[in-house]
């Protein structure tokens, strides 16, 4: 058997096509996705070959994925036919129906639709980086990167008692949907150090947390540069290449915590420890912050589009459009 689904066939071209359907392993879930979501960071630097990301075609990109499940494997306990999942879906992506990895899978509570429940791949990256800092009550926290992963770890910095929380892009949209989010500051960095956008807030010292968002190695040591003595710094995005910075004076000179946060290859599979829980404990709780909404979605979709238009989507990705946040695949099961 076949479906439609979106395959990376070579750099840079991407096409709708047909794609194997097989049964679920052992320890897998069948679902039939009903809204897809398209990682605008992560899955243009994988077509496009970037580096540290995919380097072999064909493959189907994607692993924001919500759908219902069709199948168990004979393995998988505390999942149902008929269950409403968010998933974490490497290799299964952006196609109508897909096998994921049970551990990867998360119920969506009643009142979540679809849509807010695909940016579960991304929620759960940036909840791991955020819960990985430690924040404690009152101290300042610095996001850079208000793309999704950054606008989402904005969010959960304030749940986590971030004051204030400031986020710093080069983008001016993003920057409004930061503060209508509930950033207390949001500036845009272009030309301007982070250390002079910041005195007026902070004084001389600098946040007490930076959470890096953007996967430009260049701003890593801007970030540790950033930091106020005794800071974390949680890496969340992929940096895309080599950094190089004196790690002296921006590290151990200050003290400074540097933690490498890597969505689900860098948290336990079965059992949630503190400040390291898993991907389905994540997930579960994103979702249900969405449900009392303490965390919002709704301003980060600009395109909610049939999964016919896909091809048209990822032209404008690859092109690097910058007003393009979160991009929703609906496929037939979403109606």
């Amino acid at each position: 058997m076949k479906c439609k689904g979106i395959v990376a066939v070579s750099k840079g071209e991407v096409r709708m096509m047909d794609v194997d359907i097989t049964d679920p392993k052992s320890d897998e879930v069948q679902v039939r996705m009903a809204a897809t979501m398209i990682s605008p960071g992560t899955e243009r630097a994988h077509i496009l070959a970037l580096p540290n990301s995919n380097q072999e075609f064909p493959y189907v990109p994607g692993y924001c994925c919500a759908g219902i499940i069709e199948k168990t494997g004979s393995n998988v306990t505390g999942f149902s036919v008929g269950d409403r999942v968010a998933c974490f879906a490497v290799d299964v992506g952006h196609r109508e129906i897909g096998n994921v990895t049970a551990s990867r899978v998360a119920r969506i509570p009643d009142g979540v639709p679809f849509e807010y429940a695909a940016f579960s791949g991304l929620g759960q990256t940036s909840m791991q980086g955020v819960r990985k800092a430690r924040i404690e009550l009152g101290e300042s926290v610095l996001v850079i990167g208000l793309g999704i992963v950054g606008q989402l770890a904005l969010q959960f910095a304030k749940a986590s008692g971030a004051l204030p929380a400031i986020g710093v892009d080069r983008i001016e949209k993003r920057l409004d949907i930061a503060k209508a989010c509930g950033a207390d500051y949001a500036f845009n960095n272009s030309g301007t150090s982070l250390n002079g956008l910041l005195a007026p807030v902070l004084g001389s010292k600098g946040p007490d947390v930076v959470l890096e968002s953007t996967g430009f190695p260049e701003v890593m040591s801007e970030a540790c540069a950033s930091a106020a003595d005794y800071a974390r710094v949680s890496i969340i995005g992929c940096p895309r290449g080599i950094t190089d910075f004196n790690f002296y004076t921006h590290i151990q000179k200050k003290s400074i915590t540097l933690i490498g946060a890597h969505a689900v290859f860098s948290v336990p599979e079965k059992q949630s420890y503190p400040h390291f829980w898993t991907y389905e404990d994540d997930t579960t709780c994103f979702l249900n912050l969405i449900k009392r909404g303490t965390v919002t979605v709704e301003p980060l979709i600009t395109d909610m589009v049939p999964w016919t238009d896909a091809e048209k989507m990822y032209e404008r990705l690859l092109s690097w459009d910058k007003d393009s946040l979160g991009i929703i695949l609906r496929w037939p099961a979403y109606l």
